[in-house]
């Protein structure tokens, strides 16, 4: 496949740029407006040609799809283009700035017929793929409890945090646990440490909390989750390594082991997210994380945000 670039920015040349030539694409041309930029993404990287202008490098290259990769705003208004053109379009999360312009992306991808998915990676993560099997299977049974802990919120506007970092978490509980109905947010209001707790009620009947903190330390344990199912059934996942209690039979064990930067590319799911939107976009599979699957998870992270703020927090 053909594929142009959009965003020569840090996320890209971190996340995605460093396995790309392990996919199966040619890397026709990248466009950014620091024309700088876009030549050392090109000359570390391997595209073929830079570009400032993305419907200039769109006409000269016809590409089979375009990553659109950069501020949320970016994201909306170029990646509307892109979809108007008919081209399979990948934006990192959250796709937009609100959920109402994610909508506009899902609406456009409906009526183009396009691929427009949203790099939701811990969909993809090895051990996330297992969870989903595992809870969409007849012998968990219907997930009743989910606990999920997020040690990160490094952002100096609440909003921001929550849209930002925190949907990663708030995607995954939604992606595994269907529509949410309720939540009920308690932030954690002091002068050196924020964070929440949020609890959701899930249109199935299950409930759900996200617990998040500025005093977590992000290299220790980035992120936890748990799962409780029915009769005994219980996953859970530390950093992306998982245990899976299977009650009357054999624990499941998957771990990557040491820490390291490949472990984060492929552990954490940035590779295989990026080859399943190629998939994608060549019809061969379904699209993980179509942009329209994301809207109702942007819709609660707006609310915890909201109850954040209306129960007294402050930006910094």
């Amino acid at each position: 496949m053909r594929i142009c670039y959009v965003g020569a920015g840090g996320f890209s040349g971190g996340f995605v740029h460093p396995h790309l030539d392990r996919q199966d694409c040619e890397l026709a041309a990248i466009c950014d407006l620091d024309i700088e930029r876009a030549r050392r993404a090109s000359a570390k990287w391997g595209f073929k040609r830079v570009y400032t202008d993305f419907e200039r490098m769109c006409d000269a290259e016809n590409p089979d799809a375009v990553f659109c990769v950069g501020q949320q705003q970016m994201q909306h208004d170029v990646g509307l283009r892109l979809l108007e053109r008919g081209l399979p379009t990948y934006v990192q999360k959250p796709a937009a700035q609100t959920a109402d312009e994610v909508r506009e992306l899902a609406e456009m991808a409906e009526r183009t017929g396009t691929v427009c998915h949203t790099g939701f990676n811990l969909r993809s993560a090895p051990a996330a793929l297992r969870v989903k099997e595992i809870v969409d299977a007849d012998e968990f049974g219907a997930p009743v409890l989910m606990i999920f802990r997020y040690g990160l919120m490094s952002k100096k506007v609440w909003g921001e945090a929550i849209a930002d970092q925190h949907s990663h978490a708030i995607d995954f509980v939604v992606h595994l646990l269907g529509d949410w109905e309720q939540v009920s947010v308690l932030p954690l209001l002091d002068e050196t440490a924020r964070g929440y707790v949020a609890a959701i009620r899930m249109a199935s009947g299950a409930v759900a909390s996200l617990c998040t903190t500025s005093e977590q330390d992000p290299d220790f344990e980035f992120l936890y989750y748990e799962i409780s199912g029915r009769g005994g059934h219980q996953l859970i996942s530390h950093d992306g390594d998982l245990l899976y209690h299977h009650k009357g039979g054999d624990d499941l064990h998957m771990s990557m082991g040491t820490w390291n930067r490949q472990r984060v590319i492929d552990w954490w799911g940035y590779f295989e997210d990026v080859r399943n939107f190629l998939a994608a976009a060549r019809g061969d599979e379904p699209d993980r994380c179509p942009v329209a699957s994301t809207v109702r998870a942007m819709e609660l992270g707006e609310e915890i945000a909201r109850q954040c703020y209306a129960a007294g927090a402050e930006d910094q």
